[in-house]
């Protein structure tokens, strides 16, 4: 399955816009800054499909003009509505009829754009109303799949026979040694059943699970003689509870892979998928072990480790159908270092996949276009007042989306810093912030009249900063002397946690400091201000030191936060639980650290001292 061309005749800024596919990679990139265009696109498709889908049922019309060309298993097929004509292939049609057509339009959205889910909810709603009564071969064509689907798609897999190649890449990219011999299902009452005439009294055949119909029916069926029944103790919580109307069920996996043998698995996904359209199905989990003998659940994973797994599941899942798979900006709310490892882990997939499944891909993250492998990349940008798109050399296409502040390749980078080395002689301190450097230079002549005895280096992602402390060339060209990182205490915690060595400063006031296992060099989490508001977004117990670790929420500009001269700068942005502090802006760091930081008094930098002091003593050495 493969697109081949799309027009648009007008859908919001798109306006005569014109796509051609090459066909050369199963996944195209639309990177753009955003109100350019690239999300529009994606509705529109959604449109399109949902127009052609439900053409022959409702003779539906559609708001705009479009031509759209795709080749399935070879077939090529071009559809244009124009004006209120549908043509198919040249030929004027009153319906689709058996036009070849994907089998699926797969979309996964972040939370970034709220048009895409509520398009998808759209069709869901009207798919919920035929779902009950559906013939047994109806199942939904758009599903669209967010982080509500971590659990759902995790424990299908899980289902599967340890040879299942989906079930093994999971396990590996999870740290998951072990897996449960059977999984809890809670099931609740749909929306369907909200009246009496549904009420559960006997729980057999003619009142189970809310008189479901159908498919659901079909399924429900099979999968109740797969019920595994406590024996012995401890006893748990089983069965159909009245109150609160729902149950609590354990279910054999043993037993559903012998039951459900006759289905692939994106055919068991897809029957536990209409309970979750239905409403009906609430919880689904199987525990499990990592790797070093913790127990966890789902829970335990965070969306960076788990966002390259929602992709995979998707198209794996369904590889042995013709898809098309939209990502609206999968990347938007990941931290930098996973921004930068996520194409490399998409492209973890079988050739199958690559044949079946069409994947396009919107971001403006030009830390995720590095790794990216094509030499072009479709570009998005505005030109009086209507989207563009065009193709872009791919270090063309990272400059205008990082203003230059990102070098296009690690080996460039990596070149910079040996030959500020070579030539500066002194220690280096990596940074994962642009302006980072330009606010330490800052804090340190704030607080000492010493010429700086080290040099402040942007990185660009905690990712890569951990890499260069163990990147046996640096420390080929430092001769002895020692290598530093400073990582933000955020996501950053985690790899700051990850560094093979010593930690010799547990207080977060004053900086965390780990010594790396095999050289000399430091990891630094940012000191952690005095300022009570920003310390309850890092310490959980101010007693023991116990901070939220990954979960913080402090960057090098949230150090200056209270001061009057820096209160436009921050605002609180809602969170489970409550509110935090963010930054405005990233677009404000630079003025911030240019123009506000330097008129700040010298007691505004007194949070670094400590951590100054302590690379003071390490570079006289």
């Amino acid at each position: 399955m493969r697109l081949t061309s799309l027009y648009i005749g007008q859908y919001k800024n798109l306006r005569d816009f014109s796509l051609s596919f090459d066909g050369s990679s199963f996944i195209d990139v639309f990177v753009g800054k955003n109100g350019t265009g690239k999300s529009n696109l994606f509705e529109a498709l959604i449109e399109i499909f949902r127009h052609i889908v439900e053409f022959d049922r409702d003779k539906a019309s559609c708001d705009f003009n479009y031509r759209i060309g795709f080749d399935i298993d070879g077939k090529a097929t071009e559809i244009v509505w124009n004006s209120g004509k549908l043509t198919i292939s040249g030929k004027e049609r009153k319906t689709i009829g058996k036009t070849p057509l994907p089998d699926n339009v797969l979309i996964y959205y972040s939370g970034h754009n709220d048009t895409v889910a509520k398009l998808v909810e759209q069709y869901e709603e009207a798919f919920r109303k035929r779902i009950k009564r559906a013939d047994f071969d109806e199942a939904r064509y758009f599903i669209g799949i967010g982080p509500e689907y971590k659990e759902l798609l995790l424990a299908v897999l899980l289902m599967q026979p340890d040879t299942c190649k989906a079930r093994q890449f999971i396990c590996q990219k999870l740290g998951i040694a072990t897996v449960a011999l059977e999984a809890k299902v809670v099931l609740e009452r749909p929306a369907y059943a909200a009246d009496s005439r549904f009420d559960i009294e006997l729980n057999d055949e003619t009142d189970r699970y809310w008189q479901p119909e159908g498919i659901t029916k079909t399924f429900l069926d099979r999968l109740h003689g797969c019920i595994n029944t406590a024996t012995g103790s401890p006893v748990r919580s089983e069965g159909y509870f009245a109150e609160p109307d729902r149950y609590i069920l354990y279910f054999d996996i043993a037993k559903i892979r012998q039951e459900f043998a006759d289905l692939t698995t994106q055919e068991l996904f897809r029957q536990f998928d209409n309970l979750k359209t239905l409403g009906m199905l609430t919880e689904i989990t199987i525990p499990l072990q990592l790797t070093g003998g913790v127990d966890a659940t789902i829970a335990h994973f965070s969306d960076g480790q788990f966002q390259s797994v929602y992709i995979y599941s998707i198209v794996e899942l369904f590889k042995d159908r013709n898809c098309i798979t939209l990502l609206d900006e999968p990347d938007s709310f990941l931290h930098p270092e996973w921004q930068f490892l996520f194409l490399s882990q998409v492209f973890e997939i079988t050739g199958t996949t690559a044949k079946n499944n069409h994947v396009l891909m919107s971001s403006h993250s030009a830390v995720t276009l590095i790794p990216h492998d094509k030499k072009k990349i479709k570009f998005f940008d505005i030109k009086e007042s209507q989207a563009n798109c065009y193709d872009l050399p791919k270090a063309v296409a990272i400059k205008k989306l990082s203003a230059d502040i990102i070098k296009y390749s690690e080996q460039e980078q990596l070149l910079s810093i040996i030959n500020t080395i070579q030539i500066e002689k002194k220690p280096v301190l990596f940074t994962e912030g642009s302006t980072d450097p330009v606010i330490i230079k800052e804090a340190w002549f704030k607080l000492f009249e010493d010429e700086i005895p080290f040099i402040p280096f942007y990185a660009f992602s905690c990712t890569y900063i951990k890499q260069l402390l163990t990147d046996r060339r640096i420390h080929a060209e430092m001769r002895g002397l020692p290598v530093f990182a400073l990582f933000d205490f955020d996501k950053a915690y985690d790899q700051w946690n990850g560094l093979n060595g010593t930690v010799s400063e547990a207080d977060p006031l004053k900086g965390m400091i780990k010594k790396w296992a095999e050289g000399e060099s430091y990891a630094l989490m940012l000191p952690v201000p005095v300022n009570a508001d920003i310390q309850k977004q890092v310490i959980r117990n101010s007693t023991t030191n116990e901070t939220f670790g990954g979960d913080s929420c402090c960057e090098i500009e949230h150090l200056f936060y209270g001061y009057n001269a820096t209160n436009d700068y921050y605002l609180q942005e809602p969170c489970v639980g409550g509110s935090k502090i963010v930054f405005k802006s990233d677009r404000d760091k630079t003025d911030f650290a240019k123009q506000v930081v330097p008129i700040l008094s010298p007691a505004c930098f007194e949070v670094f001292r400590p951590m100054f002091e302590f690379i003071k003593s390490k570079c006289l050495i």
